[in-house]
């Protein structure tokens, strides 16, 4: 047991309840299943760039590949200047991660089989953050906004989410005898 965030492991717990299980990754900190189970992406480091915009130091975040059968890793290329690649999510064969290798952060593909990595968002002047994957699509956060991206068309689509509220500290006062 560790008293620091500095080595963070990850766990997996029944759906139906009982004792957790340490997977076998000595150190990680975000992750993500395949959709089969089989592999799991993920950052072995904490992010650095949360507090270093465009760090490129000895602990940039990197997306690794790991099989849980055989144990090996792959991690995702990272070009020479190295980059920080975070956020890693599946859908389908894929990984898709956000990373900050041209600039600001932007929504990239990784395909195993090949080993190709693509960009496939173009933000040039807020970096995307807080991505999350499902039912086909990648729902991010850039700007103060909130957009979802479908891989197969290429398009983002931003949300608009209203929230109704009571808000009574909105109400106008009354003057006490009026």
């Amino acid at each position: 047991s560790v008293f620091t965030r500095r080595h963070v492991q990850l766990f997996t717990v029944p759906v139906g309840g009982g004792l957790e299980e340490r997977l076998a990754v000595p150190h990680a900190t975000k992750a993500a299943f395949a959709p089969d189970g089989k592999r799991l992406a993920y950052q072995p480091l904490s992010d650095a760039f949360r507090q270093w915009k465009n760090y490129r130091g000895g602990t940039v975040a990197r997306v690794w590949l790991y099989d849980l059968t055989s144990y090996a890793v792959e991690p995702i290329p990272q070009p020479a200047g190295r980059c920080n690649d975070t956020e890693p999510m599946w859908l389908g064969e894929d990984v898709y991660f956000l990373s900050d290798r041209d600039g600001e952060f932007n929504v990239y593909r990784y395909h195993p089989g090949s080993g190709t990595v693509q960009r496939l968002t173009t933000s040039t002047d807020f970096p995307i953050i807080s991505a999350s994957a499902g039912g086909g699509r990648i729902v991010f956060e850039q700007g103060g906004w909130l957009y979802t991206f479908d891989p197969r068309s290429g398009r983002s689509e931003r949300l608009r989410i209203s929230v109704a509220a009571d808000l009574p500290e909105l109400r106008p006062r009354f003057a006490k005898g009026a």
